[in-house]
């Protein structure tokens, strides 16, 4: 059990860092939503086979379907959808720094609802993970103020807020639902229609001729790892854990974004990177660890 967690984490915290470069490359070349839609689309194709050949596919109620499809909308139209939108408009490694607001989100949410107590232990570690993207960001803070930048700043915060909402929806009255892969896949499904269809109501000429092969792979890419494996990794994680100390991977999710922007697009990595990542990383350490009895 603890081996299968541990994988999970990883997935989620490595695979959906390497998100944002996939989606900056991607949406170069392809229209963001139509890249968001057909990425699911695959992704939930990929899982209804895989449950298909294994005789796993489980008959669906309306109260079920009902469920799933609230979840499609706040956490793959809204949330993956708009984070694709503002990658447009701002670089991989604002849209990361700003999905960092997740956790406070989440745990605000899930004070409100009583669902958590307040803990010293959470807010330090919490603390300490917003102050290491501080330190990072520190003198980019300005770019927000670039009329550019104000699309995509505003869709991501609305990500946000949405995949938030879907955390706790997805932590509470899970008894209920389909079982893990059978709920992403239909998730994953209803999205790349509903997301596909969006963009060609925006734009219903679309020319694939345009698009770039980096941006084709990036997109077979976000939907293997990021859709698959990270999706599937997170809904199990969900189930495992509390939905504040899921939330708060997205501080990892930055630290490898912030890497992948040295390895691939030669970005330095400076003292003051090295210094915030060992705050991140203590932060998310402080708020999963439990001791043993």
């Amino acid at each position: 059990m603890k081996t299968k967690l541990y994988l999970a984490l990883f997935c989620v915290a490595f695979f959906w860092g390497t998100t944002f470069l996939g989606i900056r490359i991607g949406v170069e070349t392809i229209p963001p939503f139509i890249l968001a839609g057909i990425r699911n689309f695959i992704s939930g194709s990929l899982i209804f086979l895989f449950l298909l050949v294994q005789k796993k596919l489980e008959p669906i109620t309306p109260r079920q379907f009902l469920r799933a499809f609230i979840l499609s909308i706040l956490m793959i139209v809204i949330a993956n959808g708009l984070t694709t939108y503002s990658e447009k408009y701002i670089s991989s490694g604002l849209a990361s720094l700003i999905s960092t607001l997740s956790p406070f989100f989440v745990l605000i949410l899930n004070l409100a609802l009583g669902n958590e107590k307040a803990s010293f232990k959470t807010s330090i570690g919490i603390f300490l993970g917003m102050f290491g993207i501080f330190l990072i960001y520190q003198n980019s803070i300005a770019d927000l103020l670039n009329p550019d930048y104000r699309n995509g700043v505003f869709a991501i915060l609305l990500a946000v807020i949405s995949w938030s909402v879907g955390t706790i929806i997805t932590k509470k009255g899970s008894a209920n639902s389909m079982t893990m892969l059978m709920n992403v896949s239909v998730q994953m499904l209803i999205a790349g229609v509903l997301l596909t269809a969006f963009q060609l109501y925006l734009t219903p000429t679309i020319s694939t001729e345009n698009w770039s092969i980096q941006s084709i792979f990036a997109m077979i890419y976000l939907a293997l790892f990021g859709s698959v494996v990270g999706y599937v990794a997170y809904s199990y994680l969900i189930s495992q854990m509390s939905s504040t100390k899921v939330s708060v991977l997205s501080y990892v999710n930055v630290v490898v974004a912030l890497f992948l922007g040295w390895l691939v697009l030669d970005e330095p990595i400076t003292n003051r990177i090295v210094l915030a990542t060992l705050f991140i990383i203590s932060g998310v350490l402080i708020v999963n660890y439990k001791k043993s009895n």
